[in-house]
């Protein structure tokens, strides 16, 4: 039975076993979370932009895939939620001092330790992976844990900006962490357009109410004009009547001036008028003036007799 080539077949090979999951190498994951573009995979360089599962991207990555989702082949994949650039945040981010270009950091070179571009601005620690990190969506400013937790605040410790819990995004979460976060992100999205829809509506109902106060009040001048002609056909002497009144309003400030100056001006020169007559008169001779009276003289002789 023996020498005829043959091979004891293993264990493994006759009963199926459940597949290990590949083991990834952390260092290597850190580097592709922190250093690169989540979208492109190129060097992240400012202006950086996270979006509300805490991936980091490229804003020029991003403007790409929303003018064509095509440009990247699995940004589909990556970054399906992102709708428009409502949907990320630019982050400030705090240089590193003790960064430079000959720094950079490789992906290829697993050997070299890089040296991250952006640290903490209160507990200067690097963003390298090695610590958790989070940002606020109500001002983009990028801590890490540790500050936040260090010093509790409702306002950012950097720029003084309000937030409330929700509005903290850790970066880069952990694969159990992801599922409740895409969770809040889906009922965040859902929020915001029923707020939106709320604020159309209330819009729409405004202009209508605003339309219908205009047609009533068309309406109503309408009505006066017409109650008006219908009073003036049935009673014309009512008609007449108004018209009377209105002439019998009293006259403005400036006529009544007017008329006074005019009346006064009229009553001078009658007075003028008056005394150049009496003035004229005076002028006549009396011998003129006696052969016009009526008066007889008391004496007579024979030139009057």
């Amino acid at each position: 039975m023996g020498c005829d080539g043959g091979s004891i077949p293993k264990r493994d090979e006759l009963v199926k076993q459940k597949q290990k999951r590949a083991k990834v190498d952390q260092k290597i994951l850190n580097r592709v979370q922190w250093f690169s573009c989540a979208l492109s995979k190129k060097e992240l360089v400012a202006p950086v932009v996270a979006c509300g599962l805490g991936k980091l991207y490229n804003r020029d990555a991003v403007l790409e895939f929303l003018l064509d989702r095509s440009a990247y082949g699995d940004g589909d994949m990556i970054c399906k939620h992102i709708k428009s650039l409502k949907d990320v945040v630019t982050l400030q981010l705090e240089p590193n001092p003790s960064f430079s270009e000959s720094h950079s950091p490789s992906l290829t070179n697993h050997d070299q330790e890089p040296v991250a571009r952006y640290v903490c601005p209160i507990t200067m620690k690097e963003m390298n992976g090695k610590h958790r990190f989070v940002y606020l969506d109500t001002c983009g400013c990028v801590l890490s844990e540790q500050a936040m937790k260090e010093i509790p605040s409702k306002a950012c410790i950097k720029c003084t900006k309000p937030f409330k819990s929700h509005n903290v995004i850790v970066l880069n979460p952990k694969a159990e962490e992801l599922e409740a976060m895409e969770q809040a992100l889906t009922e965040k999205q859902a929020r915001i357009l029923a707020e939106k829809k709320e604020k159309k509506k209330a819009k729409a109902n405004k202009k209508e109410a605003r339309n219908m106060n205009s047609a009533d009040s068309d309406m109503l001048d309408s009505s006066t004009v017409s109650k008006r002609k219908l009073d003036e056909a049935t009673d014309p002497s009512k008609h007449k009547k108004q018209h009377i009144t209105e002439r019998t309003l009293p006259e403005p400030q400036s006529q009544r001036s007017l008329s006074s100056t005019h009346s006064l001006t009229a009553a001078v020169a009658a007075k003028v008028a008056e005394q150049m007559a009496i003035n004229a008169n005076r002028q006549k001779s009396s011998a003129i003036q006696s052969l016009y009276s009526n008066r007889r003289t008391t004496k007579e002789n024979f030139m009057n007799r």
